[in-house]
């Protein structure tokens, strides 16, 4: 754009119209625009001349003296205050938000490097730290620690909460500045009641032994629904037990307990030990017996069987020859019973002999003994 392109308006950069008296220091003339001594538009060194000129007019002075100086601390004073940063630009850290507020009501969310914004008292700028993990400790003093558990027991419980502003959320750091004033005190007096919650659904001996993982998992949860539910902006990271005990003042008798439940655990497996040995003794013994009544039963019903088939094959041939059956049978049940007694014969006359059994007669009998007289007869004999 050329030097003496100054239609219009007034001051420095135009002139003030007709009639007027022209403070252009480019300077133009109704018949058009002024030019140098061989028709050249004038150079940069003039027009700068000509500034100083009128600003030396504006602050009193005459002809670029006192006046152009004043001019000039004024440019310098504009040049670095547009410099400043935080006036029209600033900077964004990695580990930062640019929260950008117009007349203090929220404009917009910048991600780290170098931006641009108007100035102050337009817009002005919150640098939060967004990436940085924030640590608090519940459990420091006996208001906070001592908790009472669903089976009315009181437990002294410390524990750490880690959390962070929530960038998952577009508005997670929005929210983390306007909604919450005390982000540290809120995440404390939240995570102490989810706690609290979570140890009154659970009994002692979970909380103080292998539930402890699993408590603080349930108290994170709790807890990050809650400040949901806030728009606090604020993510959970963890929250982990340091120390689940009891009470100091009934430590005592807390062991007197746990060491009664231990007493009734060793018994236990001592019952179960002794009914794990009886039991199959038992149960061996009873299949025993039971085989022995099957095994009695076959047998009566066998015999019994055999019984009904004999009498049966008696009674078809008691059938046929009625006598010979009965003397047979007669003589059988003869044998049988006196087969088995010692028999006594009695004469007709009272008189008593006794029966010799002639089949056992030279059973028991020796080598009869010889006197003197038949060895020597046997030996004249032999001779």
């Amino acid at each position: 754009m050329p030097w003496n392109n100054n239609a219009g308006g007034g001051g420095p950069w135009g002139s003030s119209g007709g009639g007027g008296k022209n403070n252009n220091p480019w300077g133009s003339g109704p018949g058009g625009p002024r030019r140098g001594p061989n028709g050249q538009e004038p150079d940069l060194e003039d027009a700068v001349r000509k500034f100083q000129a009128w600003l030396g007019g504006l602050f009193g002075g005459r002809g670029g003296g006192g006046g152009g100086l004043a001019g000039l601390i004024i440019v310098a004073a504009v040049f670095i205050w547009v410099a400043i940063p935080g006036n029209f630009y600033y900077f964004v850290g990695a580990e930062q938000a640019g929260v950008v507020l117009r007349f203090g009501e929220y404009d917009r969310t910048e991600g780290p490097g170098l931006r641009l914004k108007l100035p102050y008292p337009v817009e002005s700028v919150e640098l939060p730290a967004v990436t940085t993990v924030n640590e608090i400790r519940v459990g420091l003093t006996p208001q906070e620690s001592l908790m009472l558990t669903r089976d009315e027991n009181i437990v002294d419980i410390t524990f750490t909460v880690q959390w962070r502003v929530d960038l998952t959320d577009p508005d997670g750091v929005r929210d983390f500045l306007f909604n919450v004033r005390d982000p540290e005190g809120t995440v404390k007096a939240v995570a102490e009641s989810a706690m609290r919650e979570v140890v009154g659904n659970n009994d002692l001996q979970p909380v103080i032994t292998q539930a402890r993982t699993e408590v603080g998992r349930r108290a994170r949860d709790i807890l990050q629904t809650t400040l949901n539910n806030y728009q606090a902006g604020i993510q959970i990271l963890e929250v982990q037990l340091q120390e689940a005990t009891p009470p100091a003042t009934v430590i005592d008798a807390f062991r007197d307990v746990d060491a009664a439940r231990q007493d009734r655990t060793r018994l236990e497996l001592q019952a179960r030990a002794y009914a794990n040995t009886v039991i199959p003794e038992a149960r061996g013994e009873a299949s025993r017996i039971d085989e022995q009544a099957r095994g009695y039963r076959e047998r009566v019903i066998a015999e019994a069987a055999g019984l009904a088939d004999r009498f049966n094959s008696i009674y078809a041939e008691y059938q046929l020859a009625p006598e010979v059956t009965r003397r047979r049978m007669y003589l059988e049940t003869m044998e049988q019973v006196l087969g088995r007694s010692d028999l006594m014969i009695l004469e007709a006359d009272g008189g008593a002999v006794p029966y010799l059994p002639l089949d056992r007669l030279g059973q028991n009998r020796g080598p009869a003994p010889q006197d003197s007289a038949t060895q020597s007869r046997g030996a004249t004999g032999g001779q």
